[in-house]
């Protein structure tokens, strides 16, 4: 299981995942109450969260097939 967290798509996604949840951190910090969970978007942030995953693993191969 280890070896699979060496590789440089794997890093590049969680790398990417870590991104957009120190954003959604950021909106989480604003929240007053309770209820402003209920008006999130969590699509959205969900989306986000793909995004990352997808733009860090991409970034990752792409840096490792120019660095190897």
């Amino acid at each position: 299981m280890s070896a699979f967290f060496h590789l440089a798509l794997v890093r590049g996604a969680i790398s990417g995942i870590v991104a957009a949840a120190t954003v959604d951190l950021h909106a989480f910090l604003t929240w007053k109450s309770v209820n402003d969970v209920k008006g999130y978007n969590w699509s959205t942030a969900a989306f986000r969260w793909a995004q990352g995953a997808v733009t860090g693993a991409l970034t990752a191969a792409g840096m490792g097939a120019m660095l190897s």
